[in-house]
């Protein structure tokens, strides 16, 4: 007679998807590390995604076309719209029409704008996520992760697959 397995046992480890603790660990990470630098910006007002937009408008010295910022963050213009609209109820930015392009928006930071982004900066350099050097290696590693999955993503149909060795970086 069988024995009945609990509900959500774990699969056998040869039917989980290769990585499947990486990406796990990655995401749970993820996860963690958004928690804390919103923690830290929640006082000034503002959310990592919020100062993703300022930080972009502080390094443009200008006024910067709202396509451009879609593009850099990679994310959906109606989510860069709503980012926008919450910045410029804060007086962090405004957005004005491109003279030279009617159909073009542009997000111009603040005085107070360029303020709050000067103290968000300085609170997340003060968030503590792990020793500097374990930080720098872990940064260089994700790079070429990110890089591999991006040529992984865009890859046509039955295309090479990125092995383990170019992940690691060609470290085995």
């Amino acid at each position: 007679m069988a024995t009945a397995q609990p509900p959500h046992s774990a699969p056998a480890a040869d039917s989980v998807a290769p990585y499947t603790s990486l990406i796990a660990a990655v995401l749970q990470t993820q996860k963690l590390i958004s928690h804390q630098l919103n923690s830290a910006l929640r006082p000034l007002g503002l959310s990592f995604a919020r100062y993703e937009v300022l930080a972009m408008l502080v390094a443009a010295h200008g006024p910067l076309p709202m396509v451009r910022i879609v593009r850099a963050l990679d994310r959906h213009p109606t989510t860069i719209g709503t980012l926008i609209d919450g910045l410029e109820g804060s007086g962090l930015a405004l957005r004005t029409i491109n003279r030279a392009d009617r159909r073009s928006t542009l997000v111009t930071i603040t005085d107070k704008g360029r303020e709050v982004a000067t103290s968000a900066t300085r609170a997340l350099d003060a968030v503590a996520l792990a020793d500097p050097k374990v930080m720098h290696r872990l940064h260089e590693d994700l790079q070429q992760l990110l890089s591999a999955t991006r040529r992984a993503s865009t890859a046509p149909p039955g295309g090479r697959h990125t092995t383990a060795v170019e992940l690691s970086g060609g470290r085995p």
